[in-house]
């Protein structure tokens, strides 16, 4: 029954605040204050998010597997469990060695969350027959995070003016919230993994996706735009303090950011049901451009740029995980999204030390460039890649 009272029902509205507390975030607008006031340099902090997401690549798609054989709710509890663990080893953390295990930590609650929640909320309105709803509530689901990420931001840098460390006590506390809001989720009628030799069957699922012209280019550019998002979050904080931004601003700015990404969510799904799929795929190629334009002319007249930037992101994601939603079934989802995760993470792994190293040794303003450059040409080659299964798709059902 798709009423109010139905337990799966409740799944939708508990998945939005999952998102909410997972990215309420009051430590991102400082992060990498804290880590220069704790002695880091560029490589040194680039590396240490490249760590992160090598324990995501390492956990990403174990951990969706994991989803699909004992249940989402189980595993999205397990994550939620290690997320107030990492947040507080940071909070007591006083340099590299203890910021790399705390970052250990979060990766094991950010990989088993990662595409789990997803496979839920479809799973859940595939129940209650509102399936093609999905990409309004993956929308709405970026409008909280967003708007969670953008509202701690405020708080984040206030908090830091008064003791750096004060952001990450509070962000450990709201965190321990997660855990019990987890427990209360159900578990929607799905078919179920038998789990029997699971090494064997996830290289056998995932070397199935990676073969299909339907999956391969949506899971690669997933994973692209994931990564360009992450590399660009983390170097604008280094371009502000470049610009010389006061402290104060980096929460202002970045709630602006994250409230720029809520609103690229929440027409998502309106925006695509008019112009169709494609257009916000094509519109996310301009955030490279955008990128060599910040390069080139570094200047707090460009900021607004940083903004459309996540617009564009949060516009064209809830397409490319619809899409990858509706072509594979419910006993393999959690495991090939998590494999989205995973080229995400594979990708940031390489291009953000990297990144770091070309700050380090030529420019900011260089970096900006030569990322701008790798995805912009990598987007673009995914994009017309995806267009031609598309159009060979459509022009078979237009014969049939």
């Amino acid at each position: 029954m798709n009423t109010p009272d139905n337990p799966v029902a409740r799944n939708l509205w508990k998945i939005v605040a999952l998102k909410f507390l997972g990215d309420f975030l009051p430590i991102a607008p400082v992060l990498i204050l804290y880590y220069t006031a704790n002695g880091l340099n560029s490589t040194q902090i680039f590396f240490i998010q490249a760590v992160f997401h090598l324990a995501v690549l390492l956990l990403e798609v174990p951990s969706g597997y994991l989803a699909d054989v004992i249940g989402r709710k189980h595993t999205l509890v397990f994550g939620a469990v290690f997320f107030p663990l990492g947040l507080a080893l940071y909070t007591a953390g006083r340099g590299f060695a203890a910021f790399i295990a705390a970052e250990a930590l979060l990766a094991v609650s950010v990989s088993m969350r990662s595409g789990c929640d997803s496979a839920l909320l479809f799973d859940s309105l595939r129940q209650l027959k509102r399936e093609d709803e999905y990409k309004r509530f993956e929308g709405r689901c970026a409008l909280f995070a967003r708007t969670g990420t953008a509202v701690s931001s405020v708080a984040g840098g206030l908090l830091a003016s008064v003791f750096l460390r004060l952001p990450f006590l509070v962000n450990t506390a709201v965190a321990l919230l997660m855990p019990a809001l987890s427990l209360g989720l159900s578990e929607p009628e799905r078919e179920k993994r038998p789990g029997k030799e699971p090494l064997r069957d996830i290289l056998r699922i995932c070397r199935e996706c990676l073969r299909r012209a339907s999956i391969r280019p949506v899971i690669l550019s997933c994973g692209l735009l994931m990564a360009s998002n992450l590399t660009a979050l983390w170097a604008y904080f280094l371009l502000y303090q470049e610009l010389g931004i006061g402290v104060g601003w980096f929460g202002v700015l970045f709630a602006v950011f994250q409230l720029a990404g809520a609103l690229g969510g929440a027409v998502a799904h309106p925006f695509s049901e008019r112009f169709g799929h494609r257009p916000p795929l094509f519109l996310a190629l301009l955030s490279p451009v955008f990128y060599v334009l910040i390069g080139l002319f570094p200047s707090a007249w460009l900021l607004p740029l940083v903004m459309a930037n996540a617009f564009l992101w949060n516009l064209a994601y809830p397409v490319l995980l619809e899409r990858l939603n509706r072509q594979v079934g419910s006993d393999v989802r959690a495991t090939v999204l998590s494999l989205a995760g995973m080229a995400g993470s594979v990708t940031f792994i390489v291009v953000a030390p990297l990144f770091g190293r070309l700050v380090d040794a030529v420019s900011l303003s260089a970096a900006f460039v030569v990322l701008g450059a790798f995805f912009l040409l990598a987007g673009a080659w995914l994009l017309a890649a995806m267009l031609r299964h598309w159009q060979k798709a459509e022009n078979s059902q237009g014969m049939s």
